[in-house]
C-alpha cells in the first residue's frame, strides 16, 4: 500500500518501505500531484511551479524525466504501483496519480477536522475536541517541510497551515466550552505569544484568564494585542475583542462568543441587522440609465422565482463599485435584514477563496468563527440556511470568475446580489440582469471635474476643462485623480495641466495621485489573465500602430491564428480589447490609456514589435 505524508518532511512508503524520491525537483512534482488529488495536473502548471516565468527550452522533456523518476520510486523497478498499473497516469495535457487504495496524512487530517467540527456544531464538545486533537497530532512539522515551493505549492502549503491553525483554534474553543480553563491557560499563553496578531488566541486567553480569576492577565493580553495591531497593521482590535474587554472591566464573566452561541445569529427584523456597506462617494455623477436598470433589477419589479443577481461589469476604473454602492444605499429600506459586502480580491489583486469570504459573511451575521466548518460546501449550506426567509442585499465586489461567485449566492427569492467584475460572467444561476458600464460621456466627465475643482475655476477655462477630460477617456478614477491634483494648485492654469496631458510619455503619471498609481493600476488589471493573453496585450501595447490584426499578432508571437483569437476573446471579455470592423475584416484596438500602460513596459515578458500597417 502507498502512504503519502506531507504534514512535515515529505515521506513516501510503499508497503512500509521508504520510497521518497531523492531528486528535489521530482519531490516537487510529486507534491503538486498529491495536492491536486484525483485531478489531472496540466503540464503547464508543473512547469510554472518548477521554473516560474523562466522555464528552460526543454521544460516538457524535463518534466517527463521527473515523472519517470516518480514511476520508479512508487512502483519499484517494474514501474507498477500497488494493484498493478502505472502509478502515474499520462493524459493528453498532463498527469494524474492513481490513488485508489492509498493513504495520506493530509486526507486523514482533513477528515478528522471535518468530523470534529461537525461534532462541535452538534453540541458534542468532548467528541469534537478529541477528534480535532487526533487530527492535529498527525503533524510532524511544517507542511511540505524540506520541499522547495513555487507559487503553486506555496499556496497549498499556506492553505494547509491555515487549516491547522483553524483546527487548533476550534479545539481550544471546544475545551473552553468544557470548562477546562485552568488546564488550558499555559498552552493558550504560548499560542498567544507565538501569534501576537491572532485575535482568536487573544480572546481565548482573555476568557481563560478571566475565568481563572486573573483579570489583570486578561486585560494585559488585550493591551498587547491592541499595541501589536496598531504598530504593525495600523488597526484597532475587532468589536468582539473590545466587547470582551468591556465585559472583563465590568466584571461580566461571559464572553460575547458564548452569548452568540446561546442565542444564535440575529433573526429577521432584529435591530442588530448587519449593514456593513462602505459609504457611497458624494461626487457621483451620471450613469442615470445604468443606475435605473440596476435599481429596477434589485427592487424586483416583477416576481422572480429565484435569487436576483445583477452583474455590473466594465473596464478598470470605470466606476463599477461606486455604481453598485449608489443603488445599495438608495434601497437600504427594502432590505430590513441587512446589507453585506464580500471582497473577492485582496489588495494585491489576487483572488480570494470562496470559503474565506463565506467565513467572513457568516461571522458578520453572528456566527462564531471558532465553530464554522472548513469545507466550502458546508459553509455555503450554512450561509444559504441563514439567508432563507430573510430579505437582504449582498454586494460581491471585484469577482474574478463564475466559479468564485456561485458558492456565495444565497437562497431565497427575496434576496438580491450585486456582483461587480472586470469580466463578463456568464452562466450564473438565478434571475440574472447584466449591466455593462462604458466610459463616461464627455459632458458627464466635465461635470465630475467641475465638482472636484470648483465651478468658478472651471468656468474661467472651459476649453481647458474639455481638453483635460478628453485625456481621461471617460474614466472616473482618472478624472478624480487629475482633479485632485488641479485643486492642490489653485493658482496654476488648467491649460498647463491640459498641456502636460498631451505628452503620451507622461500622461499616466499626470493622471495619478497619492492614492492611485494609474500605470500600475492598469497593468495590474491584467494580472488575472493567463500568460498567453498577457502576451497578446503586451504586443498590442507596443505595436507601432493603434490598430493590429490577428494575423499580425500570430506572426509576431509565433502562435496560431486560433490561439490568438482565443486570447482576444478573453481580453474582450475583460473589456481591455475591442475588435473593430475595418475594410471587411477586423482590427484590434486598445483603449489609449491601457495602450500607454503596456507601451511603458507593463509586461514582465518581452513582447515582439509589430510593424505598422
Amino acid at each position: 500500500m502507498l502512504h503519502f505524508a506531507l504534514l512535515g518532511p515529505m515521506e513516501i512508503r510503499v508497503d512500509g518501505e521508504v520510497r521518497t524520491p531523492s531528486p528535489p525537483m521530482a519531490r516537487r512534482v510529486l507534491a503538486v500531484l498529491l495536492t491536486h488529488a484525483y485531478r489531472v495536473v496540466p503540464t503547464e502548471l508543473l512547469i510554472d511551479e518548477l521554473w516560474g516565468e523562466h522555464p528552460p527550452k526543454r521544460a516538457r522533456k524535463t518534466v517527463q524525466t521527473y515523472i519517470c523518476h516518480l514511476r520508479k520510486a512508487l512502483g519499484g523497478d517494474g514501474g507498477s504501483g500497488p494493484g498493478g498499473g502505472d502509478p502515474v497516469e499520462t493524459h493528453p495535457y498532463g498527469y494524474r496519480l492513481r490513488l485508489q487504495g492509498c493513504q495520506s496524512d493530509v486526507w486523514l487530517f482533513q477528515e478528522r477536522v471535518r468530523a470534529g467540527r461537525e461534532a462541535l456544531a452538534r453540541g458534542e464538545a468532548s467528541e469534537g475536541v478529541a477528534t480535532l486533537r487526533s487530527g492535529l497530532e498527525l503533524w510532524r512539522g511544517a507542511a511540505l517541510e524540506g520541499v522547495e515551493t513555487g507559487t503553486v505549492l506555496g499556496a497549498r502549503a499556506t492553505r494547509l497551515e491555515e487549516l491547522r491553525m483553524r483546527a487548533l483554534e476550534q479545539r481550544v474553543a471546544g475545551e473552553l466550552a468544557l470548562g477546562r480553563h485552568h488546564s488550558l491557560l499555559e498552552e493558550i499563553r504560548d499560542l498567544a505569544s507565538q501569534h501576537p496578531l491572532n485575535e482568536e488566541f487573544c480572546a481565548q486567553l482573555m476568557t481563560a484568564a478571566s475565568a481563572c480569576g486573573q483579570r489583570g492577565e486578561a486585560l494585559g493580553a488585550y493591551a498587547r494585542m491592541r499595541r501589536a495591531m496598531a504598530e504593525q497593521l495600523g488597526l484597532e482590535p475587532s468589536e468582539r475583542l473590545r466587547e470582551l474587554q468591556r465585559d472583563i472591566l465590568t466584571g461580566q464573566g461571559e464572553s460575547p462568543s458564548a452569548r452568540t452561541a446561546a442565542r444564535g445569529p440575529g433573526r429577521s427584523g432584529e435591530p442588530g441587522a448587519p449593514f456593513h456597506l462602505p459609504a457611497a462617494i458624494g461626487d457621483f455623477v451620471g450613469r442615470l440609465d445604468e443606475l435605473d436598470r440596476i435599481e429596477r433589477a434589485v427592487s424586483g419589479d416583477g416576481r422572480a422565482s429565484e435569487v436576483r443577481v445583477v452583474t455590473v461589469t466594465g473596464s478598470p476604473g470605470v466606476g463599477k463599485t461606486e455604481a453598485a454602492l449608489q443603488v445599495a444605499h438608495r434601497l437600504r429600506g427594502r432590505f430590513p435584514d441587512g446589507q453585506l459586502r464580500g471582497l473577492l480580491c485582496r489588495k494585491d489583486r489576487t483572488p480570494r477563496d470562496p470559503g474565506e469570504v463565506l467565513g467572513e459573511l457568516l461571522a458578520a451575521v453572528g456566527y462564531d468563527r471558532a465553530v464554522l466548518p472548513e469545507r466550502v460546501d458546508d459553509l455555503a449550506r450554512m450561509f444559504r440556511g441563514w439567508a432563507a426567509g430573510r430579505r437582504f442585499l449582498l454586494v460581491l465586489d471585484d469577482a474574478v470568475s463564475r466559479d468564485q461567485v456561485v458558492p456565495l449566492l444565497p437562497a431565497g427569492t427575496d434576496n438580491t446580489v450585486i456582483v461587480t467584475s472586470r469580466c463578463r460572467l456568464s452562466g450564473l444561476p438565478g434571475s440574472v440582469t447584466d449591466v455593462e458600464l462604458g466610459p463616461l460621456p464627455e459632458a458627464v466627465s466635465r461635470q465630475l471635474l467641475t465638482q472636484v475643482i470648483g465651478p468658478t475655476r472651471a468656468r474661467r477655462e472651459p476649453a481647458a476643462v474639455s481638453a483635460v477630460v478628453a485625456k481621461c477617456e471617460g474614466m472616473p478614477a482618472a478624472v478624480r485623480a487629475v482633479g485632485g491634483r488641479i485643486a492642490t494648485w489653485p493658482h496654476r492654469s488648467l491649460a498647463d495641466f491640459a498641456a502636460r496631458l498631451e505628452d503620451d510619455g507622461q500622461r499616466l503619471e499626470e493622471l495619478s495621485s497619492p492614492h492611485l498609481d494609474m500605470r500600475r493600476y492598469l497593468v495590474e488589471s491584467a494580472d488575472r489573465l493567463p500568460r498567453s493573453a498577457r502576451d497578446v496585450l503586451a504586443a498590442l501595447g507596443r505595436a507601432a500602430t493603434a490598430e493590429v490584426t490577428v494575423a499580425d499578432l500570430a506572426l509576431g508571437l509565433c502562435r496560431s491564428t486560433s490561439s490568438i483569437e482565443r486570447s482576444v476573446e478573453l481580453l474582450a471579455a475583460f473589456h481591455v480589447v475591442r475588435p473593430v470592423v475595418r475594410d471587411g475584416g477586423y482590427v484590434l484596438r486598445l483603449a489609449p490609456l491601457i495602450r500607454l500602460a503596456f507601451a511603458g513596459g507593463g509586461h514582465t515578458a518581452p513582447a515582439p514589435e509589430l510593424a505598422a500597417r
